[in-house]
Formats: C-alpha cells, structure tokens, sequence
C-alpha cells in the first residue's frame, strides 16, 4: 500500500502566491525527508487558503509518515469534502483506513477512486488486497483483472492474482501468474521480489490439494 500524490498542479497555479509558494516548499520539504518542515509549510499553505485541497492531501501524507493515522484521515476528508472528484484523497484515505483496521470503508474509497478514475491501477490492486484479506477471492481476482488490464506490466498484480488464485484451490492458474510476475520482476531489477515469485511458485508446485 503506497499513498499517492495530488493529482492537480494546474489547479495549484491559480492560488494565491504566497499559498503556492508553501505548499511548494511543503513538496521539497518532504521529498528530501523533511517531514517537520513540509508539515510547517503545508500548514501555512492551509492557513492562507483554506481552500487548497491539494495541500490537506499532502499533509494528509505527511501525517501518515509521521503514524498520525486519525490525522491523515481527516486531512483526507476535508480535502475530499471540498474536492469530491479527487481520486487520489479516496485512494489516499482508503489507504489509511486499511492501516487503521477499517477495511469496509478502505474499500469503499477505493471503489470511489476507481470510480472517479478508470484507470486507477493502484486502487484496483489495493482493493484486490482488502477483498483477498477478507476471503472474497473471486472479487480479489476481478479487481486484480481490472488493474492488469490498465497496466498489462503490472508485476505485482500477477503476484497478488496468483495468490489469490492459489487460495480459491486454482494451483494452475497460481503459478501462471507467479511465473509471469518473475518475469517482470526480472527484467525490472527488482530481485527481491522476482525471488519472492520464485519461492511463491516452488510452494505452490510442491503444495498437495
């Protein structure tokens, strides 16, 4: 579970200056680790305009990396309250939510993210997620359908597909996916996760059923 960044940067020109340049600042501070410090700034951003969604989205962020979970959600909601088509403060809160045990409702933002965008590959999987935890795996593997259909590479689908695949009994299918999510993991460098794969197909081939 990954949280996502604001989607509008057009929408940040049209504030006031002095927002713009805090909440900006806000960005910096916490791409450089500097949590303190774009925590200052997103509040600033937020005390010259209320307004600004984006900035209680990205301080939304901030709250989590720092474990304020109750803090990122309602930074969250307020930004959703002013911005309902904001498919990443859904996605985001969902997130948190998740975190916080709660995970009808991380669902239900995650199905709001998707509805708002499409083409939400990241909300797919993470719904996928929720619905495999739960033990729905037919709609685990739906929503892992859907966000392979959006990113046809998207590795870690596979890999979530395929386990979700091996609880519902189908081995087959469990290691066509692990074999294909190594295959991507391979050729994207990510090691780890292409060993993770492998050991993923060696126990569901020596699995007995």
């Amino acid at each position: 579970y990954t949280l996502d960044a604001t989607e509008s940067q057009t929408a940040v020109e049209i504030k006031p200056v002095d927002a713009t340049r805090q909440y900006q600042q806000g960005i910096s501070a916490a791409a450089a680790g500097n949590l303190t410090q774009a925590m200052t700034s997103f509040d600033r951003a937020i005390t010259l305009d209320p307004q600004y969604f984006q900035a209680y989205i990205e301080r939304g962020n901030v709250k989590d990396g720092i474990g304020d979970l109750p803090g990122a959600i309602a930074d969250y909601t307020t930004a959703i309250a002013l911005n309902r088509k904001s498919a990443p403060a859904y996605y985001n809160r969902g997130t948190v939510l998740s975190k916080s045990g709660r995970h009808q409702a991380a669902v239900e933002d995650y199905n709001r993210a998707v509805e708002i965008n499409p083409q939400y590959a990241q909300a797919y999987l993470n719904r996928g997620n929720e619905l495999d935890d739960s033990g729905n795996f037919a709609g685990a593997i739906a929503s892992y359908d859907r966000a392979i259909q959006v990113r046809p590479n998207y590795a870690l689908a596979y890999l979530n597909r395929g386990i979700a695949y091996g609880r519902a009994g189908n081995r087959d299918r469990a290691i066509a996916d692990f074999q294909l999510a190594a295959k991507l993991f391979k050729a994207d460098g990510s090691l780890d996760r292409y060993n993770h794969a492998i050991k993923f197909i060696k126990n569901m081939q020596s699995a007995v059923y």
